[in-house]
């Protein structure tokens, strides 16, 4: 009790512990401490500490700092970091459901899954290498992606929907229909959500080729890969940036420049 007790005057002063946790530059990164992952409504900071073996999750309110109530888990678990820039993810758009996981790298990854209301825990451990990737607006569905190896310089996945409810992985990979079954390449760089948190907008760098932005409808299930037509080196891929606008057209930056414009409906590219 008395280490809990100290956890929770750490997480309550807000200090500057944190970091994130896995593969340098890889999948599955998690935040310990820092900014956490705050709720749609912008009040509450959910917060992850860990002892390694212990993990507190502390439900911060966002005005005053002060600590609402918390919920201790065993096991080693963060704040999913989504993309390169740092951005936090973790909880769906009605505040009910909050994610957290385990770092990368080794034979299996877990998840844990919160009610921000009732603090019930579900696990959920699966073999090899995952990490989060969104989860649909109810918090019904669970989007993961799998990585089938980290040898090369880019990754090679899969994005998988998980039945929050049915407790079990959807058998078919949420994919794009042109491309079919084939694993997707590329380093999560960026990402903007609509505002009901249906869609989420990846903006991912390649190795070779252009830079594309993933499209994930996390209520129906489906995707869409959008090709970039920018002649940039993965290095410079890397520094691109979004802005959505009027949850419709997504601007793709370089620096202060707008390089491209995505119209997410129509799923047509106007380069700049």
């Amino acid at each position: 009790m008395k280490r809990v007790l100290t956890f929770l005057l750490v997480v309550a002063a807000v200090t500057g512990v944190s970091g994130a946790h896995g593969q340098k530059g890889g999948p599955s990164q998690v935040l310990l401490g820092g900014q956490g992952v705050v709720s749609p409504d912008g009040k509450t900071r959910y917060v992850a500490l860990s002892t390694g073996t212990q993990t507190i999750v502390s439900f911060v309110q966002v005005k005053s700092g002060q600590v609402l109530r918390w919920r201790q888990l065993p096991g080693y678990f963060g704040v999913p970091v989504i993309s390169l820039d740092g951005t936090t993810e973790g909880i769906s758009r009605d505040g009910r459901k909050l994610v957290l996981a385990t770092p990368s790298g080794g034979t299996s990854t877990q998840f844990a899954l919160i009610d921000t209301k009732t603090l019930r825990l579900r696990r959920i451990g699966l073999r090899g290498i995952w990490s989060y990737d969104a989860i649909s607006p109810d918090g019904s569905l669970l989007y993961l992606i799998q990585y089938s190896g980290l040898g090369s310089a880019t990754p090679a996945y899969r994005v998988r929907a998980y039945d929050v409810a049915a407790r079990r992985m959807l058998a078919r990979p949420v994919v794009d229909p042109e491309n079919g079954e084939r694993l997707m390449r590329g380093w999560s760089v960026t990402r903007k959500t609509t505002s009901d948190g249906r869609w989420a907008y990846t903006l991912y760098a390649r190795e070779k080729g252009q830079p594309f932005v993933h499209a994930l409808d996390t209520t129906k299930r489906r995707a869409l890969c959008v090709d970039l037509p920018l002649k940039l080196e993965q290095s410079r891929q890397m520094g691109l940036r979004l802005t959505l606008r009027a949850d419709r057209m997504l601007d793709v930056r370089d620096g202060g420049r707008t390089v491209a414009t995505v119209d997410m409906r129509r799923f047509v590219v106007d380069k700049h």
